[in-house]
């Protein structure tokens, strides 16, 4: 049961591909703690100390690799129904 027609799930399939390496990519980069990523952090007002602030940017670094992962995992599923889609359009694009 095709519900989505032939260049939609096409389109679908390649933005979730995009979207999975993207995500995975960024998700790997937070693991990592990169610097260039600090800015993305919810980090909350002054510090007292540089121990309270360190301990937040490590908090944050994890919630956002965490956030990236699960992203990704939800794209799996995108990824799946759209190529699921495509194969039914394609399948029925050649019937006689």
């Amino acid at each position: 049961m095709a519900f989505c027609g032939y260049k939609f799930s096409l389109c679908l399939l390649l933005i979730s591909c995009w979207g999975l390496v993207q995500l995975l990519l960024m998700g790997m980069l937070f693991y990592c703690e990169t610097p260039a990523f600090l800015e993305d952090l919810p980090l909350t007002g002054p510090y007292e100390n540089v121990g309270q602030y360190m301990n937040d940017v490590h908090h944050g670094f994890g919630t956002n690799a965490l956030n990236c992962l699960i992203a990704a995992c939800l794209y799996i599923i995108t990824l799946g129904v759209s190529g699921w889609q495509f194969y039914l359009n394609q399948k029925t694009t050649y019937q006689v």
